[in-house]
């Protein structure tokens, strides 16, 4: 028997746009030197968005494996930003190349629409 997973692709596609925007507008994103550790995410969340609209929604219906497969990438991936964005220790700015003591705070709009995205 094939599992049904909860997934809306174009609420979730609304979602993520709503977070792309709320990094576009975050203080330290801004030209001429935006933080590494919000492109680096920005950069994550939109090759995720891509991915999501790859996913062919007539095979989800059917619960097609590869389609299942797709969406529950997506899924983890928004799972896994959420993470990154709520992980208070230094390895986030690590990982993106930056110095442990010029973390990111991220704010409260782009925590809420993450949280918002994974509920």
């Amino acid at each position: 028997m094939t599992e049904m997973i909860s997934f809306n692709a174009s609420k979730i596609d609304q979602q993520m746009g709503d977070l792309l925007s709320a990094f576009e507008a975050h203080p330290r994103m801004q030209p001429p030197n935006p933080h590494p550790t919000l492109i680096f995410l920005f950069d994550f969340i939109r090759n995720t968005q891509h991915q999501l609209q790859c996913i062919d929604p007539e095979k989800l219906a059917r619960c097609d494996p590869e389609a299942k497969e797709q969406a529950t990438e997506v899924m983890g991936r928004n799972l896994f930003t959420k993470y990154l964005i709520d992980d208070r220790t230094e390895k986030l700015a690590l990982m993106t190349g930056c110095e442990p003591d010029d973390t990111v705070d991220f704010g409260d709009e782009i925590r809420e629409k993450i949280r918002i995205l994974t509920e």
